[in-house]
């Protein structure tokens, strides 16, 4: 039997589809585990806060403290590839400024007993670390994100994200109830 040849309109139909759906994917606000893009061009991640509105505080993930360290150092650079960004928000909905966030993670650099940093969130509440890409070692590529304490009025929060290992960008937001 003679092979036929696709037709080339038919051709040209999926290239154009799957050209289609690629531009799609690449415009999506969605990266990885669902972690919301953040860049110049994104809406905001949360909307401001209605007067007397509420947020439910962040809850403490199983296995988030897992290599957690007191008084990790400020702003160490770990590399680049991959940003863990959110944003640090109270239970009345409020950006905190100024409050410490911790996180860990494994790459090429390091374990994430050594690979971490702590930054301070910015006048609207906002956190950036740029990290290398991470490295799976045992089990599932993941981020760790911590509330660091270090004298604040608000209790500890940590945050285990499981991500892909070629994600590029992680959000981790955090809404801290008071120390009690």
């Amino acid at each position: 039997m003679p092979r036929t040849r696709p037709h080339p309109v038919a051709v040209g139909a999926v290239v154009l589809l799957v050209a289609m759906i690629a531009a799609a994917l690449w415009n999506s606000d969605e990266s990885g585990t669902g972690a919301r893009q953040v860049g110049a061009q994104a809406a905001p991640v949360l909307p401001a806060a209605a007067p007397g509105a509420t947020c439910a505080p962040t809850v403490t993930n199983p296995g988030g403290r897992n290599n957690y360290r007191e008084d990790a150092p400020l702003d160490v650079p770990l590399g680049r590839g991959l940003v863990i960004t959110g944003l640090v928000r109270d239970t009345a909905c409020r950006p905190l400024p100024g409050v410490r966030v911790q996180v860990w993670l494994q790459t090429a650099l390091g374990s994430e007993r050594e690979n971490r940093t702590t930054v301070l969130t910015d006048p609207d509440g906002r956190y950036r670390v740029v990290s290398d890409p991470v490295v799976v070692q045992f089990g599932e590529p993941n981020v760790h994100v911590a509330h660091d304490v270090d004298g604040s009025p608000y209790a500890s929060v940590w945050q285990r994200q499981v991500l892909q290992a070629d994600d590029t960008l992680a959000v981790v937001d955090l809404v801290l109830a008071p120390a009690s």
